[in-house]
Formats: structure tokens, C-alpha cells, sequence
């Protein structure tokens, strides 16, 4: 604990330094690295992580504010200029939130690292432990006053539009203003209204979530339920109820026996019985049922299971690829591997791409070990992740499942991280902090002496690279539980001239969206009782809407795309903006009816799967379907109990579930991501392919795969069908040879994004004038740079995007010189256009 007066302490906002604040005397013994600290920014209250202690602040601060700091400051109504020019200045620490830290110093070097790798703000690094509902903060609201409800003045439309916004909410946040005039000057029309007395502003402290209470209802005294049946039949029944029960909540008894409040009242002024308020632990597992695993390990998993055993054993740094075809048993050794660490008295993480994945690992270590597992990831409740944090901080917790975020749970004694599908882009964050929890994964293994487990049916070529490099230790699973065919996989061209190279709109423009093969093998396999997939990796219903007559497409005003068709919803929306707009029904330029969907997606592909199988029970499974609660589990629980014939679905269908039944899986469009401009798409189709055809044959019939492509001569679609992993990566990695793309360099994308395409145009191309300059002084040997040019989505969200590409030796010399062209051409740049380095991006798009 501290007896120092001064800490440092970093804050979750976008600001690239440290804060010191004083230490009251009430609040010396509380204070200590890795806890977190209630304290005032300007005129907000925000949570701060405390990183440092310090007996004196420092006289001259870290470095001195730019443009761009002074005007977030300005922006968040600050009343000075930081607090680390001398004493006077400093303010006071308000509160400690934490009776424990929730990391160490060994933690805090972790995080340190990835604020210098990722370019990113140590707070913004540090707050990605607490999940959303856990943290503490002020939030600038503003109501209307008398004078403002009946104005008369001549005030500007933006203006007036607020007071409008604030006046129909009866109050409004400034982040609910931000988002509603998104991309508009609204501070100084906010100050113009407050200084006109039309609307007033006050600091609201909130915390999104915090413990659930209920009241429970208990017997304090014998009362036979039939003498109140005939008079009070209402309080009768609650009497049985408790007689039986001994106690219930009284949401419970609303719930068994109806309208029950009143009758309660009168119990307990009668004396029978006594209200106690409760806190109650919010539940996400209540409708889990725990699954055990019984079968006996293949001589592959038993080699596997022994090699992480001794990793283990260790307490080294033991990073492992666990290579198996789909259907090879690769989960079974994840839970032999985390019942040995777990028995070593270690913590373990289980991260999988998606929250859909999520079920099928709580169902096996549920039952291995009740009540230890928690669960993480952005599909809970604010008040489930909040249960579920507190419960990990608290020590209750032996295993922690979730998405990437999980990766930062407060476990005390972490031994294990598992990374399933350890391949998938998801892995990577493409806001705010730009990590990758993969790589991030293998750091922590490093840093903590901790084993590291890789798994995949189709590993990234980085992670495969440094297996063959010996950076990790190779396991392979070649063959299929219980020694179960791989499926067969047959090749579909749906050109309509065959041997002819096809347009980009071949498929596009075909009425036949289903071969007559895949239609066949259909119908069979639905005559069998099967259950058959649909992959298709595009939501709507069409790509777009054009006119015949003029070619007019609707595009997104705030993003470079073209809106899609959502026929069920009657609206064509984007899906980067989620902006949407009705359907017109003549076109918008010209007026003529000759309007006409363009392409295809899993609505459309649904449709026709219900006219080719009329009596098939078709489900979809796609992010239109998944909006609610839980409802990807309600489709996959319908899947794998047998209602469901057909599953239509996008990327959330092809990766990591077990169907036994399905027999057949069918590729409608393997092209989707072949023809995107990324030095990944062969990588990413491979994969994708790969992994839905693992679907097929899981169970004791054999599989079939139709792979429906306008490309059949493409050499990752010859592997794909071919099943061979090791053949792909030997072909793309000569490719990318050529190229010096990763594994064979390491890249960096540099994007700047604005509201006006000639300033951000201008940043970029100064940004490369000074970065030619660094590039002479030294670099040239080890960095190459690519651009600027505008990004292939040039407008996204109402930013116009330029980009440049550097490729380096090394992370080493790219790190730096990535450093010196912030520091020299950061006061440079027009504050009005971002920088934001992706380091190791997943894609260049």
C-alpha cells in the first residue's frame, strides 16, 4: 500500500500520457499499482488505473499538449492543462474502487508493451480489463431551461436543432448528441446555447451495472394454508408455496402464483412471514446443460496431450500448434490440457473467435468443473459481465471462456491460454486498441512462463510459418475420430460458358443459384433424413439494386458502397453504417420501373432453398437472425436437436460446431472473398472453405461437399477440394515470396481519415514526403513503403480514408520508424485529420 503522496495515473481516453494526482490522507493505505481510482478531468469524473507512485510530481509535464490534445480537452470541458505542471495544479484522488489490485507490475509491463507495439494510449490498453457495466464515470447532460422551452431567438439550425433534441428527450447526454449529429460542430452550438441561458449543463456520476437485489419472501412462523383457502386463497397458496419451499424470491412467486404483492403485505403484518433483500448472482449458464466427455484418446491425441503435459509441468513458455483436420478430436485434448493445468492449481483462459462458439466449451468444463467457469464476451448483459468480472476478481474461477476480450480476465494464477481457430480475423480489433489476441496470447505465455496452445483445421500461414521454424512446437491430428472418412469434396464450375474466362457478373446475372447437382444431392439427402448446410459468406437478400434503364445503384452517403437488399425488411442497408433506407420502387434518378437486384446473399438463398425442398425446415443463421439475446444458440440447439433440415448461414455456420447429422454441406459461392483486393483472400478462402466442408461427415455417415465456384481452376480452390493444407501453404507462401508479404516481412498500415477528402489527401501525402526523407536517412534497407493511395473503401461512416503500407525486416526497425515519422509529422498534421497505425493488420481494406 502507498505512503507516497502523488500517483500516476493513466485514463481510458484517446490521450498518449499519464496524469498525477494527489493522494488524500483518508485514502493512503488504499492506494496501490493496478487498482483503480475515481478521479476529475476537467469537468468530468472518469475512471484512472493507477500505474505509478511518486513521492513529488513531476515540475515539467512528459511532453508538452499539441493542437490535438488541447482540443480534446477543450472537447471534454477541461478547466486546465493537465496536472503535472507543478503542485498547484494537481487535484485529488476521489475514490479507490478496488480492494485488491487487478494487476500487478508484471501485468502493468504486459500492458505497457502493447501500448508501444500497438501505438495506442496505455489507458485506452488498460481498460480493455474491465468490460462495459464495470467501471465508473461522469457523463455531461443537458436539459432544456424555462427560457430555452419558449424561444424566440434567432438562433442558427444547428443550434436549433439541439435545443429541439434536448427538448423532445426531456434531456439529453452530450454522447447521445454526438451520435445524433454525427460529423457536426456541435460544441460551440452547445456553448452558444448555454451562454444564451437556453439550456443548462450538469455532471451525472453512473455506473452501467452493479449487483443485482431481490426480496425474498420466508416462513416465520407455522400457519396450515387451509385455514386461509376459503377467505384469503391467494395467501394460502404462498403459504403452501413456502411450506414446500422454505423461502422464494418474490419475483418467483409472481411468476408460480400470479398477483401476489398485496397478499404478501398482509402475511408479513400478520407475522407469518418476513421480507429480506438479497444479492443474487445474474446467471448466463441458466439454461447450459453440462455435457461430459467419455471416449477414449487416438495414439495422435495421446502424443499431443503428453507433449502439453510437459509444457505444463514446466512453468516455461510452451506455445504449441495443435494442427488437426476438422473432426480430428482437437477439443477433446483442449480438456485434457486444462484438467492437467487445473490440477497443477493454474488458471486457465479458453478464447474462441465468436460468441456462437462459446456454448460447446461451457458444456464439457461445466461439467468437469461445476461452478468454476465464468464467461466473457460482449453478447451478456452489462449486469452478467459485471457478475461474471467480479466473480473471476474474486478468485471463484478456474476457467474463463470467451471471446478475444476474455484474454484480459483478472485471473490471479494463469497457467493456460487456449486459442481455438486460432486463424480467424476476429482474433484481431479493428477500433480503438488494434490488437491481435492471438499474438498477444503468445507475449503473455512469454512474459509469464505459461503454456500457449494454437488450434486450427487451417492455421494462418504467420502461426504454420514459425511452427515449421520451430518458434512453436507442431502437433499434428491427421485423422478423424474413430478413424471417420474426411468428406468428398467435388468441384462445381457455374460458368455459363465453360472454358471461357467469366465476367464478374457471370453468377451475378444467372437466374440458377443452386446447381443441378447441389439441388440433387439435396433433395437425397433430405429423402435420408440428413441435415444439410448452405454456406454462403454475404447477408441480404441481393448485393444491389440497379436500374436497367440509366444504371443507377443506391449507394451509402456515408460510406463508398453500394446498399443492400434486404427484402424481408423492406430496405436496403449498409453494413458498415447501418444506415437503410425503404426499397424504392421506381428509380430514384430516372423513374423508370425497371429496377432490378443484383447479386446474391442468404435471404435470397434461403427463398430458394424453400422452393427446391417445400417441405424442409429451413433455418438462417447469419447477423441479421443473431440480433437478440441468445438467439444463435436457439437456432444451433435447433440444429442439433433435429428440427432443423436445411441451416443457410454466413461465416458463423462454418467454423467450429458439431453436427452429427449433416451430411452435406454446399458452397454456393466460393469467389465471395477470392476477388477482394487483400494479399489474404486466397488465405482467407482456403480457410473458409475448409472449415465449412469440415462440417460435413461428423458423425457415422460419410460426407459429401459442393464447392459451386466461377474460378475452378484457382490454385487454393485445387487445394482446398484436394484437402490439403500443407500443399496451399507451400504455393502461398512462394507467392507472397514474390511480394515480401507476411509471414516473409511484417507490415503496418498507416490510414488518415477525415470529413474532407482534400485535407486528408494532403496529410498523406506530407506524411510521405517526411517519411521519404526517413526512409533516406537510414531506413531504406529494412522498410518499404507503399502509397498513399485512397483506401479500397475510400469513405467509410462518413470519413473519407487514405492509406500507406509499410512493409519492414523486422518489428524492431518498423516500430521505430514508424515512431520517428509520428513524432516529426505529428505537430505537422492538420488536426482535423486522424492518424491511426494498424500494426500487423488482418487486412488492408
Amino acid at each position: 500500500m502507498s505512503q507516497k503522496p502523488f500517483i500516476d495515473v493513466a485514463v481510458g481516453l484517446p490521450m498518449d500520457k499519464l496524469f498525477t494526482y494527489r493522494v488524500p490522507h483518508v485514502l493512503s493505505d488504499q492506494v496501490a499499482i493496478g487498482k483503480r481510482v475515481l478521479v476529475p478531468f476537467g469537468k468530468r469524473i472518469v475512471t484512472g488505473f493507477c500505474v505509478g507512485l511518486k513521492e513529488k510530481p513531476n515540475v515539467n509535464p512528459v511532453r508538452s499538449l499539441n493542437r490535438e490534445d488541447d482540443k480534446k480537452i477543450t472537447q471534454l470541458g477541461s478547466s486546465d492543462r493537465g496536472t503535472s505542471n507543478g503542485v498547484k495544479g494537481i487535484k485529488d484522488t476521489i475514490d479507490v474502487l478496488d480492494d485488491a489490485p487487478i494487476f500487478d507490475e508484471k501485468g502493468l509491463r504486459l500492458f505497457q508493451w502493447m501500448a508501444y507495439y500497438y501505438f495506442a494510449p496505455l489507458g485506452e490498453v488498460l481498460s480493455l480489463i474491465c468490460p462495459g457495466g464495470v467501471n465508473i464515470k461522469s457523463q455531461r447532460h443537458f436539459s432544456v431551461t424555462e427560457k430555452g422551452r419558449y424561444c424566440k431567438e434567432d438562433i442558427n439550425t444547428l443550434s436549433k436543432s439541439i435545443l429541439e433534441a434536448v427538448i423532445k428527450r426531456d434531456g439529453n447526454s452530450l454522447a447521445s448528441l454526438l451520435k445524433t449529429f454525427k460529423g457536426k460542430s456541435i460544441y460551440s452550438a452547445i456553448n452558444r446555447l448555454k451562454q444564451a441561458g437556453l439550456i443548462k449543463e450538469e455532471l451525472k456520476i453512473k455506473g452501467r451495472a452493479g449487483e443485482r437485489l431481490e426480496i425474498f419472501v420466508s416462513l416465520l412462523m407455522k400457519a396450515s394454508p387451509e385455514n386461509f383457502a376459503r377467505k384469503a386463497p391467494i395467501q394460502a397458496k404462498i403459504l403452501g408455496y413456502l411450506h414446500e419451499k422454505g423461502e422464494a424470491s418474490v419475483k418467483l412467486l409472481r411468476k408460480e402464483l400470479g398477483s401476489i404483492d398485496s397478499a404478501v403485505k398482509k402475511l408479513k403484518e400478520k407475522g407469518f412471514v418476513s421480507l429480506t433483500q438479497k444479492k443474487i448472482q445474474r446467471d448466463p449458464f441458466d439454461d447450459t446443460v453440462p455435457q461430459t466427455v467419455s471416449h477414449k484418446p487416438t495414439d495422435e491425441q495421446k502424443t499431443a496431450i503428453q507433449a502439453i503435459s510437459q509444457g505444463l509441468e514446466t512453468n516455461a513458455f510452451s506455445p504449441f500448434l495443435l494442427y488437426g483436420v476438422t473432426g480430428s478430436g482437437k477439443t477433446f485434448v483442449y480438456l485434457k490440457a486444462l484438467e492437467q493445468a487445473i490440477g497443477l492449481g493454474k488458471q486457465a483462459i479458453f478464447l474462441v473467435p465468436e460468441i456462437s462458439l462459446t456454448p460447446w466449451p461451457i458444456r464439457y468444463l461445466t461439467a468437469m468443473f461445476p461452478n468454476r467457469v465464468a464467461v466473457l464476451h460482449s453478447g451478456l448483459s452489462d449486469g452478467e459481465r459485471y457478475d461474471e468480472w467480479h466473480k473471476i476478481k474474486e478468485g471463484k474461477v478456474d476457467v474463463v471462456v470467451g471471446a478475444r476480450s476474455a484474454l484480459f480476465a483478472p485471473l490471479k494464477n494463469l497457467g493456460l491460454i487456449i486459442v481455438d481457430e486460432e486463424h480467424e480475423p476476429s482474433y484481431k480489433q479493428e477500433e480503438g486498441v488494434r490488437y491481435n489476441a492471438r499474438d498477444v496470447s503468445l507475449m503473455m505465455g512469454k512474459m509469464f512462463n505459461m503454456a500457449v496452445i494454437l488450434g486450427s483445421a487451417t492455421p494462418s500461414l504467420e502461426t504454420f510459418y514459425n511452427a515449421k521454424n520451430g518458434k512453436i512446437a507442431l502437433l499434428r491430428l491427421m485423422r478423424r475420430v474413430e478413424d471417420r472418412q474426411m468428406p468428398k469434396v467435388e468441384l462445381v464450375d457455374m460458368r455459363k460458358n465453360k472454358g471461357q474466362r467469366p465476367t464478374a457478373m457471370d453468377q451475378e446475372n444467372k437466374k440458377e443459384i443452386i446447381s443441378e447437382r447441389l439441388k440433387n444431392l439435396m433433395n437425397n439427402n433430405h429423402d435420408r433424413g440428413n441435415q444439410t448446410i448452405l454456406f454462403l459468406n454475404r447477408r441480404g437478400f441481393s448485393s444491389f439494386l440497379i436500374c436497367n434503364d440509366c444504371g443507377y445503384t443506391s449507394t451509402c452517403l456515408n460510406c463508398s458502397v453500394s446498399l443492400t437488399m434486404h427484402k424481408g425488411a423492406g430496405l436496403l442497408k449498409c453494413h458498415y453504417c447501418d444506415a437503410s433506407i425503404p426499397i424504392p420502387e421506381v428509380c430514384p434518378k430516372c423513374q423508370s420501373q425497371q429496377i432490378r437486384p443484383v447479386g446474391l446473399g442468404t435471404e435470397q438463398l434461403e427463398a430458394e432453398t424453400r422452393k427446391i425442398l417445400h417441405k424442409a425446415r429451413v433455418a438462417r443463421m447469419d447477423r441479421d437472425t443473431t440480433r437478440k439475446k441468445r438467439s444463435h444458440q436457439k437456432i444451433l440447439d435447433a440444429v442439433e436437436k433435429g428440427v432443423v433440415d436445411v441451416l443457410v448461414g454466413t461465416q458463423m455456420v462454418a467454423k467450429g460446431h458439431h453436427f452429427p447429422n449433416v451430411t452435406l454441406v454446399g458452397i454456393v459461392l466460393a469467389d465471395t472473398s477470392l476477388n477482394i483486393p487483400d494479399f489474404r483472400s486466397s488465405e482467407r478462402t482456403f480457410q473458409l472453405i475448409s472449415q465449412a466442408a469440415g462440417r460435413a461427415g461428423r458423425g457415422n455417415i460419410a460426407g459429401e461437399v459442393v464447392v459451386q465456384t466461377l474460378h475452378p481452376d484457382h490454385f487454393c480452390l485445387k487445394w482446398a477440394v484436394e484437402q490439403n493444407y500443407d500443399g496451399f501453404f507451400e504455393e502461398e507462401l512462394n507467392n507472397r515470396k514474390e511480394l515480401l508479404y507476411p509471414p516473409l516481412s511484417r507490415l503496418a498500415n498507416l490510414r488518415f481519415e477525415g470529413n474532407k477528402e482534400w485535407e486528408v489527401e494532403g496529410a498523406a501525402k506530407k506524411a510521405k514526403r517526411f517519411a521519404d526523407i526517413l526512409l533516406e536517412s537510414g531506413f531504406k534497407r529494412d522498410i518499404t513503403l507503399l502509397g498513399p493511395a485512397p483506401a479500397f473503401l475510400s469513405k467509410l461512416q462518413g470519413k473519407y480514408r487514405w492509406q500507406m503500407l509499410l512493409k519492414g525486416k523486422g518489428a524492431k526497425s518498423l516500430n521505430q520508424f514508424i515512431r520517428n515519422l509520428l513524432n516529426g509529422f505529428e505537430g505537422k498534421r492538420n488536426s482535423k485529420v486522424k492518424l491511426v497505425v494498424d500494426v500487423d493488420p488482418i487486412t488492408t481494406l
